[in-house]
């Protein structure tokens, strides 16, 4: 059975139009990509990435920009030297003592630290696994030096 012409002619704009819809679409996708990468952030931390602490810690906290499942995410805060010649960071002891009480899944984690800590610098190295499944991880350090309080 042979179609009438006029049907075929709207068949073909009808078809032109879903392309050109589905273009556009993706036009406005590429321009924006900001909402298809979004992840989990890391927007804040106790003590600040690069500072110097002069007052004693007790903890070690980071603030993200949704709920991370703490079941499958970790904290570390390892004590660091730097090598005199080349400047390189050398790891050394894991000093924190484990995840602060809380919820489950939440935006606000952190991990304690002993009562007494050395002076000196510290790495805090974080892998967090976000409630809509995205991993997200980084570091930061900070120096404890109780001696330059005023």
């Amino acid at each position: 059975m042979l179609l009438p012409t006029r049907y075929c002619q709207g068949l073909r704009l009808l078809a032109a139009w879903s392309l050109v819809s589905w273009l556009g679409l993706l036009g406005v996708l590429m321009a924006c990509p900001a909402p298809l990468t979004a992840h989990t952030a890391l927007m804040r931390t106790t003590p600040a990435a690069g500072t110097v602490v002069t007052q004693p810690l007790s903890v070690v906290r980071l603030w993200f920009n949704e709920p991370i499942e703490r079941s499958f995410s970790r904290i570390e805060v390892l004590r660091v030297a730097l090598d005199p010649g080349t400047g390189e960071v050398k790891l050394g002891q894991r000093i924190d003592q484990g995840w602060l009480p809380g919820p489950r899944a939440t935006r606000e984690v952190g991990v304690r630290l002993p009562e007494t800590l050395e002076p000196g610098r510290y790495l805090v190295q974080w892998a967090v696994l976000a409630i809509d499944a995205h991993q997200t991880q980084g570091s930061f350090m900070f120096t404890y030096t109780p001696s330059s309080a005023p």
